[in-house]
């Protein structure tokens, strides 16, 4: 029914130009309740557009049993789009990243034989096209071009950070992926940022896109629109580091500096970040997913929100002067830059001061739209709502409580037990100690975190902070499209404690913790099918390798229940009620976890997530790459835990709740607080608005 299309300066949907405003805003990390008033907020702010990506592991969490029903009714997220006339940007994968575990993929990817994972290789295409087939059959009544809300698809993602290592192979399989959804019938246009293949519309992401990297674009695309699929509004968190934010003036003003470039089409990322409820988030990746999003983890807007929905009304209305042509530059130095475009509906005048980062928009004359205005918005009240009323314990068993040990001569790598069906494993061995005093036990290659027992005592644990690039894992012979190997060496994962024993036989029992699969090939420096957790090489006392060796995947869940705390790893729960007036008034809910370790939540058996209150230092992962100055990027205080609140969607709470929590170190439950907010946030954009 409908026609997109595209030229050098814009969109065109059944012929019309479009300037496209989109925010990126995932289905999957909110409920279905909650999606008709984010996408209302979506479009109060000004957007045209949502993009979400569509996440494999989420859709097909069995091998062959797919699920497009509750949380992931795919179907019910576009018609509340197409309800509100909102246009979707749909990211199909199957690679995503998006802080997602595994990058989207399901877990039993790994476990293919032969298999290598974003590259062509025979049993990957097979598993990725059989998964796509089922997909396309979900999509296809949504297309525009029957009707429905979808003008974009996007195949792949982000391709650049890893063509070098898939080499030839690797563009085989881009060029495979950029025309499989023309053969699975899906008619409109194709896109594929940081990475395209012939046939696809290319595009753009980063913080922001200077002139080199337009030039080099407009070069490379000379018949393509300007693409800025992924302008980040912020960064997302990992444990153990500080909060990221990142200034709406900056935003503003490279936003302002793409429109100067001719570009009409950007998706802010995130719009709404929203939650990685249950084990979601990637390795390392906190349960919120905030993003400094200019809607906050509950889907209110924050005073970024406000800010960018004045601008989107002054581009709006001057929507088909910003269209009707190429902007003409009239100044262009080290310090200035003057845009202008004219036509019969008037002339805009772009004014940007670039060492500044100041920029101004000016309709017939008057300064409608200034970059570095303020715009102020009162932080969200949040109520005491209580605590728990009375708490039970009970104990983890440990392993010598356990009948369910697989045996082994050597280590078994814990992926191969639990098929990432849990985060945990446990270890147990016998250590014969010939020499008292000084022991040193080397564990070659262990992931995530790991706690270290010895006679049941806890001697240490991993090392902290951790890095999210640990590099390779040294599993094998990593073999790379084309046939050449990747060189064999080990990443950061050995791990060494230093202790006094006495002589004679003891206990050793060690617990691997996954924080997450890997989101991307480079946080391993190899493909993604090569990714390690728990143990896979040996363990050594004092140079010996030890053996052999019990290994007890996941968790046996609690036993008897009890008012006294256990010692160890233990469970606890609590009923918390919640008055009528509160149910009725409260907009959002969070759990204020002072007192918690580690661990993960469950509220009325719904999982929330993993906690960790682990104080946050230092920049991240990023602080290679990221310009902070240029980005506008500012960070969190020093030492405050990376997140000490976890959200809890208001359709979860009833008069009486159930809190479980797993704790895996030490807790003080009295200090828990059950949280509320009420009324909407409220602000006015502070743009300076002249007469026209």
């Amino acid at each position: 029914m409908g026609t997109v299309t595209c030229d050098r300066r814009s969109f065109l949907l059944d012929g019309r130009r479009r300037l496209l405003i989109s925010g990126e805003v995932h289905y999957a990390r909110s409920l279905p309740e909650e999606w008709p008033g984010l996408l209302d907020r979506c479009r109060a702010c000004g957007l045209d557009a949502v993009a979400s990506y569509v996440f494999w592991n989420f859709h097909e969490p069995e091998r062959g049993v797919y699920d497009f029903s509750g949380r992931r009714d795919l179907g019910c997220f576009l018609q509340l789009c197409a309800e509100r006339g909102l246009k979707v940007i749909l990211r199909l994968g199957p690679y995503c990243c998006a802080e997602w575990n595994y990058g989207g993929f399901p877990s039993y990817l790994r476990d293919e034989p032969g298999i290598e994972i974003r590259t062509w290789n025979a049993p990957y295409i097979e598993r990725a096209e059989r998964y796509l087939r089922r997909l396309a059959e979900v999509v296809r009544p949504w297309l525009y071009s029957n009707g429905g809300p979808v003008i974009l698809v996007q195949i792949e993602n982000e391709y650049n950070n890893v063509a070098a290592r898939y080499g030839e192979a690797g563009k085989r399989y881009l060029a495979w992926m950029a025309q499989l959804p023309r053969a699975l019938d899906l008619t409109v246009p194709v896109l594929m940022c940081e990475g395209a293949a012939p046939g696809a519309i290319a595009a753009l992401n980063g913080f922001s896109l200077d002139d080199r990297r337009i030039a080099e674009f407009r070069a490379a695309h000379p018949g393509l629109p300007l693409s800025w699929t992924e302008c980040w509004t912020g960064w997302y968190n990992t444990w153990g580091y500080r909060h990221h934010y990142r200034s709406a003036r900056n935003l503003g003003f490279h936003l302002l500096r793409f429109l100067g470039h001719g570009g009409s089409f950007w998706n802010y990322y995130m719009w709404h970040g929203g939650t990685n409820f249950g084990r979601n988030s990637m390795y390392l990746g906190t349960t919120a997913y905030s993003f400094d999003a200019p809607l906050d983890e509950g889907g209110e807007p924050t005073a970024k929100a406000f800010y960018l929905a004045g601008l989107h009304e002054i581009l709006h209305r001057w929507e088909p002067v910003l269209l009707a042509g190429e902007p003409r530059v009239e100044v262009d130095t080290a310090e200035c830059r003057r845009v202008v475009w004219s036509g019969e509906a008037g002339r805009l005048e772009l004014e940007l001061e670039l060492k500044k980062q100041r920029g101004a928009l000016r309709g017939n004359g008057h300064e409608i739209w200034v970059s570095d205005h303020e715009c102020e918005c009162a932080a969200p009240c949040w109520c005491d709502g209580g605590g728990g009323r009375d708490w039970e314990f009970a104990r983890e068993p440990r392993p010598a409580e356990r009948r369910d040990a697989v045996f082994s001569t050597e280590v078994c790598e814990q992926l191969t037990l639990t098929r990432d069906r849990s985060d945990y494993c446990w270890y147990a061995a016998e250590a014969e100690v010939t020499t008292p005093g000084p022991q040193l036990l080397t564990l070659e290659a262990a992931a995530d975190l790991v706690y270290v027992y010895w006679d049941g005592e806890l001697l240490g644990s991993t090392p902290l902070p951790l890095a999210e690039n640990r590099g390779p894992t040294g599993e094998g012979a990593m073999t790379v499209g084309g046939g050449s190997s990747l060189e064999r060496t080990e990443g950061q994962y050995g791990v060494q404690f230093a202790f006094s024993a006495a002589a004679g036989r003891h206990r050793l029992e060690i617990w691997c913790v996954s924080l997450g699969r890997c989101k991307g090939d480079w946080m391993i420096s190899g493909p993604m099918n090569t990714e390690c957790k728990g143990l896979w090489r040996p363990v050594r006392l004092n140079g010996r390798a030890l053996g052999p060796w019990r290994q007890y995947p996941g968790l046996c869940g609690p036993g008897a229940w009890s008012r006294s705390p256990a010692a160890g790893p233990q469970w606890l729960r609590t009923t918390i009620p919640v008055a009528p007036d509160v149910l009725a008034a409260a907009i959002d809910f969070r759990l204020a976890a002072t007192g918690l370790g580690k661990g993960f939540l469950r509220w009325n058996g719904f999982e929330l997530g993993r906690h960790w209150l682990l104080p946050g230092h230092g920049y991240g992962a990023d602080e290679s790459w990221q310009d902070a100055a240029l980005d506008g990027l500012t960070l969190g205080p020093d030492g405050e835990p990376t997140q000490a609140y976890y959200r809890i969607p208001p359709t979860l709470v009833a008069a009486e709740n159930r809190l479980e929590i797993f704790e895996e170190q030490q807790a003080d439950p009295r200090r828990i607080r059950l949280e509320f907010r009420v009324g909407k946030t409220s602000a006015e954009p502070a743009a300076k608005q002249g007469d026209e």
